[in-house]
C-alpha cells in the first residue's frame, strides 16, 4: 500500500478520505483497502490536507469514499472541499457518520443544528439530534428490491422476502444518538451452527428461504444464518428524497440512495459499514455498497476475483462422525464425487459427542475411512481437518480460555488426516501451491508438472480447515496458520466470497483466507432443510439461483453440506451438479477452498495502474513479481467502447457481452490500451446506468 497518491492521476483509483495523522495500518483503514482489493478495485487513503491541496485535480481520480468511524469530526473547510469536488463532477460515497460532528468553542464534538452538515449531499436530513435526541437513530430491518440486493452482491438466500409487521416494527427500540452504532444482529464468528454429529436442529416456523421465484421484483431484507431477518442501526431521516432509492428502513427511512449534486453524484449509505465489518464480522454491506459505487456508478475496470474470470462455487463437505460413512459410500457410488473438485473435511477421532462414546470415524483404525479419503484425494478433492478429534465435544466446549485443554484435539485431528492422505515426507518436499511464489514465470509449467507428480506419489498437503459447529477461537486460527493452513470455513461475514479475517476489531491471520458460509435464509444444510420441512423444490431453486448468481456476477461463494442429509435427498444434489455442469467449463467451475486461497494470494500481489491521455485512451499497465497467469481484467463496455489492444506481454482479449475480458498469460508484465468515454459523456452514462 502506497502512502500517497501517484503523481500521475489514475482514473481507476478510489480515494479514501482519512484525517491527518491517521495510522494507515489501522483495521478501520485496511478493511476498506482489503474490500476494494478483493473486489478487484484499487483504493488509496488520502488525508484531509492532501485532498484539499488537490483542488480540481481530485476530479482526475476514480471517486471519493467518505467512511464511517474514521472521520466523524470534520472542519467546515473540509466539507466545503467535498462539496466543491462533488458539484464539479466528482462522485462521492458518503457513509453514515462521516463528518457528523463539528468542534464547538471548547473543542468538544457537537451535532449540527438542525441536521447533519452533509444532508444536502445525502438528499435527506439526518443526524437530527437537536429535534429527536434519543430517537435520532433507530434499529430495524433494511429492505431493498431483490434486483437491488443482487446488485449489492447479496447472494440468493442472504436476503429473504420482507413481510411488514406493524406490531413488530412499532416495538423495535430506538437507541441513543450518542451511543455507538448498534450492532447488526448477525452471527458472531463463534456462534455455533445447529448441526451436531448425533443430533438434528429443532423445527421452527417458516422455511426461512427466499420467496419462491416470481415474475416481478419483490421487496427483500438482509437475513442471517439461523437468525432470519437482521436488524441494523441507521440515522432517522426526514424530507423527500428525489434521487434513486436503493434501500430503506421502516424505522429510520432512507438507508441508501443515489443523489445528483451539481455535475456529480453522491451514494449515501446510512449504515455503519466500517463498524459492521471490523467489529461485528458482517462485511457484506461494506463490500456490497463499495461494489455498487465502483461498478454501477463509476463503471470502473476491475481485476476478476476468480481464476481466468471463470466464476463458480465452493462446496465444502463436513464428515463429522461414523454415521456419515455409509451415506458417503452411497453418494460415491452415485458418482457425486466424480464431480467437483470439492473441499472435504473430516473429524477423525474415535468419539463424536462425548468422550468415550465410540461414535467417531476412528480414522487411524478404520481402513474403509482411510480408503475413502485417499480415493477423494486422488480425484483432486482437497482434504482437510474438521476441527478437534471429537466433533460435538470440541465444538460445544472449546473457547478462548481453554487452549491447553483443546489444542491436543486439534493436533490429533490434523495429524490423523495428514498421515492418511500424505506421506510423512510430503511437508518437506515443498511445492504446495500451483503457482509457487519463488519460481520464475518461464519455469512455471515444468514446476506444475513436478508438483502434480509429487502429489500423486506422496499425497497432497493438508491446507484447509473447518471448525465443528462453527466454533473457532482465535488461538486455534493462530495455530492453524502456523501449520500452513491457508483456507478456513468461517461463521462470520456470511454471504461473502473469500475474504480476510476481520473480527473483534482486528485483522487477524494475514496468511489465511476465510470462506464465509452462504445460507438459504435461516438454514444452510440438508439436515436443516429436512427437519424444518423446507419444500424440496425451494432448495433446488436456491441451489440453481446460487449458480446463476456466481455466473452473472463473475464471483464465487461457499456452500456446505453433510453426507447424511445429502443422502436423503440425492436428487437435489444431483440436480445442482447437473445444472452447474450444463453451464460449461468456461462459464462455471467448482473450486476448492485451497485453490481459491492460493489464487487470492497471488492476485493480491498484482500491481496495476490506469492512465488516460487527452484523447480518452486509457493505458493499463500490470506487473507481478513472478507471473500474471490466470489474471483477467474486466472492462465495462458502457465506459470502454472499443476493444482493448495489447501493447506488451502475453495478453489476449475476448468479448464477454457487457464487458471486455483482458487475460494475461504466463508473463511478469503486461499492458494494453482501451478507449474510454469522455468524462462528460461518462457522467451521463453513469446516471443512466445507475437508474
Amino acid at each position: 500500500m502506497a502512502d500517497k497518491l501517484p503523481e500521475v492521476a489514475d482514473p481507476g483509483l478510489l480515494m479514501l478520505l482519512v484525517p491527518d495523522g491517521q495510522q494507515l495500518v489501522s483495521p478501520e483503514v485496511t478493511a476498506w483497502i482489503d474490500a476494494a482489493s478483493e473486489d478487484g478495485l484499487r483504493l488509496q487513503p488520502v488525508t484531509d490536507s492532501e485532498f484539499m491541496a488537490l483542488g480540481p485535480a481530485a476530479l482526475k481520480y476514480g471517486g471519493l469514499v467518505l467512511p464511517d468511524v474514521l472521520h466523524p469530526i470534520a472542519t467546515e473547510a473540509l466539507l466545503k472541499a467535498v462539496r466543491d469536488y462533488t458539484s464539479a463532477g466528482g462522485n462521492t460515497l458518503l457513509v453514515h457518520d462521516f463528518g457528523i460532528f463539528a468542534l464547538d468553542g471548547n473543542q468538544k464534538p457537537t451535532y449540527a443544528i438542525p441536521s447533519a452538515r452533509l444532508s444536502d449531499l445525502a438528499g435527506v436530513d439526518y443526524g437530527l439530534y437537536h429535534a429527536l435526541r434519543e430517537q435520532s437513530t433507530a434499529i430495524g430491518p433494511v429492505t431493498a428490491m431483490r434486483s437491488t440486493m443482487r446488485a449489492l452482491q447479496v447472494p440468493p438466500g442472504k436476503s429473504i422476502a420482507y413481510v411488514a409487521d406493524a406490531n413488530r416494527d412499532a416495538a423495535l427500540a430506538t437507541v441513543s444518538a450518542t451511543a455507538p452504532p448498534a450492532p447488526a444482529a448477525t452471527a458472531a464468528v463463534d456462534t455455533p451452527t445447529t448441526y451436531l454429529a448425533e443430533s438434528t436442529p429443532p423445527a421452527s416456523a417458516g422455511s426461512g428461504l427466499p420467496s419462491a421465484p416470481m415474475p416481478g421484483d419483490v421487496l427483500e431484507t438482509y437475513s442471517g444464518y439461523l437468525l432470519g431477518e437482521l436488524k441494523y442501526s441507521s440515522f432517522v431521516t426526514r424530507g423527500a428524497f428525489t434521487g434513486k432509492t436503493l434501500a430503506t428502513s421502516p424505522q429510520a427511512g432512507l438507508v441508501a440512495g443515489l443523489n445528483k449534486v451539481g455535475r456529480g453524484q453522491v451514494l449515501f449509505v446510512n449504515l455503519p459499514l466500517t463498524y459492521l465489518k471490523v467489529a461485528r464480522t458482517d462485511g457484506l454491506p461494506l463490500h456490497g455498497f463499495l461494489h455498487y459505487f465502483a461498478h454501477n456508478v463509476l463503471q470502473l475496470a476491475r481485476l476478476s476475483p476468480v481464476p481466468n474470470a471463470v466464476p463458480g462455487l465452493t462446496l465444502d463437505w463436513h464428515l463429522d462422525s461414523f454415521t456419515a460413512q455409509q451415506p458417503t459410500l452411497t453418494l460415491e457410488k452415485l458418482g457425486i464425487f466424480d464431480d467437483g473438485p470439492f473441499s472435504i473435511d473430516m473429524t477423525a477421532g474415535p468419539d463424536a459427542v462425548t468422550v468415550g462414546d465410540g461414535k467417531g470415524w476412528n480414522l487411524d483404525n478404520n481402513p474403509v475411512a482411510q480408503d475413502i479419503l485417499r480415493r477423494f484425494a486422488k480425484k483432486g478433492h482437497a482434504i482437510g481437518s474438521h476441527g478437534g478429534w471429537n466433533h460435538d465435544y470440541y465444538g460445544l466446549n472449546v473457547n478462548e480460555s481453554n487452549r491447553a485443554t483443546f489444542l491436543p484435539y486439534l493436533e490429533q485431528n490434523v495429524a490423523s488426516i495428514r498421515n492418511t492422505v500424505s506421506h510423512a515426507l510430503r511437508p518437506y518436499l515443498g511445492l504446495t501451491t500451483s503457482t509457487p511464489p519463488v519460481v520464475p514465470s518461464s519455469f512455471l509449467p515444468l514446476v506444475q508438472k513436478i508438483r502434480a507428480f509429487i502429489d500423486s506419489t506422496f499425497g497432497p498437503p493438508m491446507r484447509q480447515y473447518s471448525p465443528p459447529v462453527g466454533n473457532n477461537p482465535t488461538w486455534a486460527m493462530d495455530w492453524l496458520e502456523q501449520q500452513g493452513v491457508v483456507a478456513v470455513y468461517f461463521g462470520g461475514h456470511t454471504g461473502l466470497g473469500p475474504t480476510r479475517q476481520y473480527r473483534e476489531g482486528q485483522l487477524r491471520n494475514p496468511g489465511l483466507w476465510v470462506f464465509p458460509v452462504t445460507p438459504a435464509g435461516r438454514y444452510a444444510t440438508f439436515e436443516e432443510f429436512q427437519v424444518n420441512k423446507v419444500p424440496k423444490q425451494e432448495v433446488i431453486d436456491w441451489y440453481r439461483d446460487s449458480v446463476d448468481f456466481a455466473v452473472n456476477h463473475n464471483t464465487t461463494r461457499m456452500i456446505y453440506m453433510h453426507p447424511n442429509g445429502a443422502n436423503v435427498w440425492p436428487d437435489v444434489l444431483q440436480d445442482l451438479l447437473a445444472y452447474a455442469k450444463a453451464k460449461g467449463p468456461e462459464q462455471f467451475r467448482w473450486y476448492t477452498m485451497t485453490r481459491l486461497a492460493d489464487f487470492m494470494t497471488m492476485r493480491q500481489a498484482v500491481v496495476w495502474t490506469e492512465q488516460r491521455d487527452a484523447a480518452g485512451t486509457s493505458l493499463f499497465e500490470a506487473s507481478h513479481l513472478h507471473s500474471l497467469e490466470e489474471m483477467v481484467w474486466l472492462l465495462p463496455k458502457s465506459r470502454y467502447t472499443g476493444q482493448p489492444v495489447s501493447t506488451y506481454g502475453n495478453v489476449s482479449v475476448s468479448d464477454r457481452g457487457t464487458h471486455w475480458a483482458v487475460k494475461a498469460g504466463n508473463t511478469r508484465r503486461a499492458s494494453f490500451t482501451a478507449s474510454a468515454i469522455a468524462d462528460a459523456q461518462s457522467g451521463a452514462a453513469q446516471v443512466s446506468r445507475a437508474k
